[in-house]
């Protein structure tokens, strides 16, 4: 009689298409943010909206690990394939990826907002009123949600050693959490997604430009439809099969923040592709000409300033 083979491990094709997803998505984002960074030192126009995307950048590294980590860990495999110690590592690791995803987004909506601050004139008072606002809302809520994260056991190391006795949410609390941050990055992505349509519709430049940055500003929408998408998978965060189910909400969560660094970045490398064709057309540097052309002045980091739209569209 034939001896039975031991049961197979299963497959974790689906643990390596959300590492791959996870490592391609950062290594594009880097490499723009590298550009973005090159364009931004060049121009001698770099500021807090630089800075804070590669905050962001880092902080998408440190998930990246962490996704590398939690498939090394059995994410992607039926959590019945598992032993303690891998189960454990998986918990401790997906923790770290939701801090530094709920970190990280903060940082890309923040970046996006000082960039766009670029663009309007100090005339427009309503609009910078509403976005410095919504700053100091995107402050608020994500510094509540870490909170909310690093409370949810007592102590911390009780949520994923499983020897160590603590108190912890309950099921109905976490759900809970999940939900309103969710619905907190559903609110933050589209509102900071739909800003540059209104300020771009009365900027002073060209209309060829104005839709080619209304384009590239436009896959800000995109990258907010994954928002969307994750709730319909937050379930998975509770599912008696973690380790299996949770992989889809992850890949969303990935792709969130990578393309909003991705989307951010691209808006600022129009210099390095304008003289690029025969139709191409160059751009005079004007910030030699700053203080003869009106009285205006739009906000622009390092305390420069720019005369109107068009000039401030230049350093994009």
């Amino acid at each position: 009689m034939a001896t039975p083979s031991p049961p197979a491990q299963d497959s974790n094709l689906r643990g390596m298409a959300v590492s791959s997803i996870s490592l391609v998505t950062f290594a594009i984002g880097a490499n723009l943010v590298f550009l973005r960074m090159y364009v931004r030192m060049k121009r001698h126009v770099t500021g807090w909206d630089d800075y804070t995307i590669c905050i962001a950048l880092a902080l998408s590294l440190l998930g990246t690990v962490a996704d590398v980590y939690q498939v090394a860990n059995g994410a992607g495999r039926h959590i019945s394939t598992l032993d303690l110690t891998q189960l454990s590592e998986f918990i401790k690791w997906t923790f770290v990826e939701g801090v530094g995803f709920v970190v990280g987004t903060f940082f890309v909506k923040l970046s996006v907002c000082i960039f766009i601050l670029r663009f309007i004139h100090r005339t427009r008072q309503l609009l910078r009123n509403f976005i410095y606002v919504l700053m100091g809302f995107l402050v608020v809520s994500t510094l509540s949600l870490v909170i909310a994260l690093l409370a949810q056991c007592r102590p911390l190391k009780a949520l994923y050693v499983f020897t160590v006795k603590g108190k912890c949410y309950s099921k109905n609390v976490s759900i809970a959490v999940a939900y309103v941050q969710a619905a907190i990055n559903v609110f933050t992505d589209f509102t900071c997604a739909g800003l540059p349509f209104f300020v771009i519709r009365k900027a002073q430049m060209p209309r060829s430009r104005k839709i080619g940055v209304s384009i590239i500003m436009g896959l800000g929408i995109f990258t907010a439809c994954f928002s969307v998408l994750r709730i319909g998978f937050l379930y998975t965060n509770h599912s008696k099969d973690v380790t299996y189910d949770y992989l889809v909400n992850a890949a969303f969560a990935v792709l969130e923040m990578n393309l909003g660094i991705i989307a951010a970045s691209i808006a600022t490398l129009r210099p390095l592709f304008v003289n690029l064709g025969p139709m191409a057309r160059r751009i005079p540097d004007n910030r030699a000409k700053a203080g003869s052309r009106g009285s205006g002045t739009l906000l622009s980091p390092m305390g420069s300033t720019k005369t109107n739209d068009l000039e401030a569209s230049q350093d994009i």
